[in-house]
């Protein structure tokens, strides 16, 4: 009892001096190992938020409140912590924990709006700083393949499946907005670099509600750094196997006002091979160089002014062979890409219930490739892709009580694409319109629904709708549970597509150039067998599809963590590639066809559990059931064949059946985080396993059925560590993929390799 009377006592004389000298208080803000939590906000009572410095520090007028306030502190993979202004007085140095998952942090993509995961009824994993940092990565598709629920494929290019949906499905924004340039089908995620992102938003399920038609899958949204306080500037430095170098700087101004900041990147590697025997590599040797400008005012307090712009060129070169005449001759491949994107913004807030933004997007997107016989300099291909992309969008966001946000956003978009491969210069536009309410009922109810109507200038009208609910059983278990509606209008490339890859020897039509494409290599001899009538193609259908994601969030203790996902998405008239006609090269001809229904359901797990604050360890888990149902109703009905191991004809059975091809059935990571406590070094062990996965149709009947389809399961383990200094510098060493585990079917990976980062605050380093 007299320790309580004696600590009130000491309360109210810290009050009394604090409230006679009048003179604002420095809060210091670390976290558990000691280092300074930088960028959060303290909110005060009263509503306003005081940001955080670099340092971790942020200065406090306590003396305007009473020692009973509480205030609350947050900061992107922390904690939040509440605690009362008395408490700040006599101690103004705050210890945040690392948050458990990602509950605390707010995000962007679900909901176009800022929103805290722990109240969004929708599955969402949002990747910070140190979480990217610990990868190692290079370039984007390092640092996502270690997610759970998230695939890295060798498909026409290194892409990603989520839910058992390609890349196609899977909408990528940059600062909200999003990237073009998918020549064929697949998004290049190496032409984002790594360095200067400030965190990864992923959203799962379909967002074609706000988002249209190209998220029927989901979202990844990738922030890139902006400024916070005052002038900094970093220099970052990683080189790893096959000669890999990535440099970049950055620079930032935050004053008056003026949010200014630049970045630079320069990325080069002699690339890699995993087949020895043939001319040319898996990897190219390439090079590439990004630049970014992000300028923003604001305007008295109710408006704000941005523009960013970003610049990307990459430039690659090989020897690869070339079959001509029976034998295979040397070629010099060439090509290049380049990414223009500019994007302004105006926000306007004439009140706290009132919101207007204001969006513009231009995207300029030019690749040209040829390749030429290295004796003769005969031009063997010769290949030119430019497209234009506009988008305008006005939303407003209205706060019809405490309880209810209504956001509604009008919109149009110009798309253009001029290429070798296509007769004409194409053209689309279309406009749209979405709504969305947000609802908190009660503490416990979260309700947020929509829809969204686009109205394109091929394929008319289509109504997306959306709803999504969550229920908090207590503070440590909620439920949350979403349907919604996706479609997807066929692209250029799938219909009018004219496209011959000279190095591996096949055909790609569009489904309106198919017919006309092989009659004509029939007449110059070059087909064997036709596999598909190709008269029976033609204008493709648009898509559409449903999907369900329901799980829980459990907090089974302060320490542990438990998150699942169950999901189904059900697709009709799937745009699906298929062989056409096999060659005399032993190549095929492709185009495209709807698929009637497809069906890709199942199940993601994520357990964190912390240990003290030395140790982290997290468990993810995926299971896949990816199916055509046309397929499975020809296998009941005898349609389909295949040899036995006698090389005797029996009908396949419905058990021979793997579902879709490139899709594994089984996947999932292990993470292990320790901090030494006396050397402050980091170490990151992860494990990243996929399961099988049906490769190829070697038998020819056009489903996977077969066990030598399967490219077998495989195993990568990573190993990291990095130390962060005092003095703003920080360095990483590690390596990928100790074991060496390689699969001959994936492209994507190159086996062992090691790199060394360097990373050097130079403002912290001269200002201390």
């Amino acid at each position: 009892m007299n320790k309580k009377i004696i600590h009130t006592l000491l309360l109210c004389l810290i009050c009394m001096v604090s409230y006679a000298t009048k003179e604002p208080v420095e809060i210091l803000i670390q976290d558990d190992k000691g280092s300074p939590v930088g960028h959060g906000i303290v909110k005060l009572d009263n509503g306003e938020v005081l940001a955080v410095d670099s340092k971790g520090q942020v200065i406090i007028d306590l003396s305007a409140y009473a020692a009973s306030v509480e205030l609350e502190v947050y900061a992107m993979g922390f904690e939040h912590l509440k605690l009362t202004v008395g408490e700040l007085m006599i101690n103004p140095h705050i210890i945040l924990r690392e948050s458990l998952g990602q509950l605390d942090e707010y995000v962007l993509s679900a909901t176009r709006t800022d929103r805290s995961v722990e109240d969004l009824p929708m599955p969402v994993t949002v990747l910070t700083q140190e979480k990217i940092q610990e990868t190692g990565a290079f370039r984007l598709s390092d640092v996502l393949a270690e997610q759970t629920g998230l695939q890295l494929v060798a498909d026409h290019g290194t892409g990603l499946q989520m839910q058992g949906l390609d890349s196609e499905y899977i909408l990528v924004l940059l600062d909200g907005e999003p990237l073009i340039g998918r020549t064929a089908g697949t998004f290049d995620l190496d032409r984002i670099s790594v360095s200067n992102i400030d965190r990864i938003e992923i959203l799962r399920g379909p967002s074609s509600a706000i988002y249209g038609s190209e998220a029927m899958a989901g979202v990844i949204n990738i922030i890139t750094k902006k400024t916070n306080d005052g002038l900094n500037a970093n220099l970052i430095a990683q080189y790893g196997s096959f000669n890999s170098l990535d440099m970049a700087a950055e620079v930032g101004l935050n004053t008056k006002g003026w949010n200014i900041y630049g970045y630079y990147d320069h990325f080069s590697t002699d690339g890699y091979d995993l087949n020895t025997e043939t001319l040319g590599n898996t990897k190219a040797p390439h090079e590439a160089q990004t630049a970014q400008v992000k300028l923003g005012k604001d305007i008295g307090d109710k408006w704000k002014v941005k523009v960013s712009g970003r610049f990307y060129q990459d430039e690659y070169k090989d020897v690869v062979g070339v079959s001509s005449g029976g034998e295979a001759l040397a070629a010099d491949m060439a090509g290049d890409s380049r990414d223009i994107n500019i994007n302004p913004s105006i926000r306007f807030k004439p009140n706290t219930d009132w919101t207007f933004t204001l969006r513009n997007m231009t995207t300029l997107y030019d690749t040209h490739s040829s390749t030429v016989f290295t004796e003769t300099g005969e031009v063997v291909d010769e290949e030119d892709f430019s497209q234009r992309y506009h988008r305008t969008e006005l939303q407003t966001d209205y706060r019809l009580d405490e309880k209810q946000l209504l956001t509604v956003g009008i919109g149009h978009q110009l798309e253009t694409v001029d290429a070798t491969r296509y007769d004409d210069n194409n053209r689309f536009n279309s406009g749209y319109l979405y709504l969305q309410h947000q609802w908190s009922p009660t503490e416990k109810w979260n309700v947020v629904t929509g829809a969204r109507g686009d109205l394109h200038s091929e394929y008319g009208g289509r109504i997306s709708p959306k709803i999504s609910a969550m229920h908090k059983f207590s503070d440590r278990f909620s439920w949350q549970g979403s349907i919604g509606a996706g479609f997807k209008s066929p692209d250029f490339r799938q219909l009018l597509l004219n496209f011959n890859n000279a190095v591996v020897g096949y055909y790609v039509y569009g489904s309106m150039l198919v017919e006309e494409g092989v009659r004509q290599l029939e007449a110059q001899g070059q087909v064997q067998q036709l596999l598909t009538d190709p008269s029976t193609f033609g204008d493709l259908k648009p898509e559409n599809s449903w999907a369900v994601n329901t799980g829980f969030r459990w907090k089974l203790t302060d320490d542990l963590l438990l998150n699942t996902n169950f999901f189904r998405n059900q697709i009709a008239n799937l745009i699906e590639t298929t062989a056409v006609a096999r060659l005399t090269n032993g190549s095929n001809v492709y185009s495209y066809i709807n698929l009637n229904e497809v069906i890709t359901q199942g199940a993601e797990v994520e357990a964190n559990y912390r240990l003290g604050s030395q140790w982290r360890f997290s468990l993810g888990y995926v299971y896949l059931d990816s199916r055509d149902e046309e397929v499975i109703e020809g296998i009941e009905n005898g349609e389909y064949f295949k040899r036995d191991s006698q090389n005797r004809t029996r009908r396949v059975e419905r058990s021979d059946y793997g579902g879709l091809f490139n899709r594994s059935r089984h996947s999932g990571n292990v993470k292990v985080n320790y901090w030494e406590r006396h050397t402050g070094v980091n170490v990151v062990l992860r494990g990243i396993y996929r399961g099988k996965y049906g490769f190829g149709d070697i038998n020819g009947n056009q489903i996977l059925d077969d066990p030598s389809e399967y490219a077998e399961g495989i195993m990568q383990v990573h190993l990291t560590l990095n130390k962060q200094f005092d003095n703003g510098v920080m360095l990483e060493t590690g390596v990928r993929n100790i074991a060496d585990a390689i699969n001959e079917y994936d492209s994507t990976n190159p086996g062992r390799t090691f790199f060394i980062r360097a990373n050097v605050s130079l403002d912290q380093l001269f200002g201390n």
